[in-house]
């Protein structure tokens, strides 16, 4: 059975709590990275939402995915390898946050 959707009011925390998941990412898989973006509801101030910090990851080489997974996984993100949108790696976290690693298409190999 799935879990029920519980939208709260508007948190102050949240974009701290992007802010500090931003500078682990950063730490630990930062020269991979080309940008990082606080997505989704949360995202938006005033918005009642599901209290999930959504973080797309953009970079410039998705052949380093292996990297990225590792680095991610020592932070307690967990690689969903079950996505079939292969321009995107999903990864969720115990801890009420989701990840989406994108390869910035905008960049030229």
């Amino acid at each position: 059975m799935k879990e029920p959707v519980i939208i709260e009011p508007y948190s102050d925390n949240w974009p701290s709590h992007y802010n500090e998941l931003r500078a682990q990412i950063i730490t630990e898989i930062g020269s991979d990275v080309y940008k990082i973006d606080h997505i989704g509801s949360t995202a938006v101030a005033g918005l009642a939402a599901k209290p999930i910090i959504d973080i797309q990851i953009s970079v410039r080489d998705l052949k380093k995915i292996e990297t990225m997974i590792s680095g991610l996984a020592s932070l307690g993100h967990h690689y969903r390898s079950d996505n079939d949108d292969l321009t995107k790696r999903y990864f969720r976290a115990h801890l009420q946050f989701n990840s989406i690693i994108k390869k910035n298409t905008l960049l030229k190999n």
